[in-house]
């Protein structure tokens, strides 16, 4: 099994498998984890195949924290010679004494009886239990499952970062015109002194205005983590560390954009930026 699709850290799966002697009931819970944490709930007989099955996990899962829940169900039939009598007769004894003394107690079920430790041998459902019956089958559904989060969280932050990609855009356009503004205004504060100034001087603080409120290299940049956070959704395999880094950058170029601001169309540019890309950054956390 390997993965071929993004992933959202974020499923439930659960499977059945029989064999001859028992039936195998797995669950897992995968929820969000900055690495793979695999938690465990087995048997205490079965405890040993833990590194076998984190093995297979790992094989299929690159992050989130993912809990494995087995359960195991003696199969009932005709033949009782697997059981061990004496333990059997011990058990069946010390119920009929519990329930003389307390007739209240609800009696126990034939299942309750063959989970209890020495009816039936371990060391055969040990054997059984070896191949991992029903765990690839579990695991193919939780990929799925995940995969299947994964596509609608890549839908959701692909439409928040096209929506920045049309903001830069809209800047990109308006640029030379806010320029022109800002030389505009400078220029008729300076008509409105009573004291000439010298054209020169005029020019040089207006460049220096200029270059001071110049945002194009946050653009560029903006532009650029966009498009490459954007080609990381449309792709495959484990992004979620990218993205997260990616939205970490968007941001403080978000954040400089505004703090250049020289009109009130940047900053509502900024704030526009900052809210998108805080939303895509909530989506991302769930991204394996």
């Amino acid at each position: 099994m390997i993965q071929t699709a993004m992933q959202s850290m974020t499923g439930f799966a659960r499977s059945r498998a029989q064999t001859a002697g028992a039936e195998f009931m797995w669950e897992m819970r995968s929820v969000n984890h900055r690495y793979l944490d695999i938690v465990f709930k087995l048997p205490p007989t079965l405890r040993q195949l833990e590194p076998r099955i984190r093995e297979r996990v790992h094989e299929v899962f690159a992050r989130g924290r993912i809990e494995i829940n087995l359960q195991i169900y003696h199969v009932l039939n005709d033949d009782l010679s697997a059981l061990d009598q004496e333990n059997l007769d011990a058990l069946a004894r010390l119920m009929t004494s519990i329930a003389d003394r307390h007739p209240g107690l609800l009696p126990g079920s034939v299942s309750d009886v063959l989970r209890w430790p020495g009816i039936l041998p371990e060391e055969r459902l040990e054997d059984e239990a070896c191949n991992l019956p029903g765990l690839d089958k579990c695991l193919d559904q939780l990929v799925q499952t995940r995969q299947n989060e994964g596509r609608r969280l890549g839908k959701t932050i692909l439409e928040k970062l096209e929506l920045c990609a049309s903001v830069v855009d809209k800047l990109n356009v308006q640029i030379p015109h806010m320029q022109q503004q800002v030389k505009a205004k400078f220029q008729q504060r300076i008509d409105e002194l009573e004291n000439h100034v010298e054209p020169e001087r005029v020019a040089q603080e207006v460049a220096l205005l200029i270059i001071k409120n110049d945002v194009a290299e946050e653009l560029d940049r903006l532009q650029s983590h966009l498009e490459e956070s954007i080609s990381l959704l449309k792709g495959a395999g484990p992004v979620g560390r990218r993205l997260d880094f990616l939205m970490q950058e968007l941001h403080r170029e978000a954040n400089t954009l505004g703090a250049k601001a020289a009109s009130t169309v940047m900053t509502k540019a900024s704030i526009d930026l900052k809210m998108l890309i805080e939303q895509s950054r909530e989506q991302v956390q769930n991204i394996e």
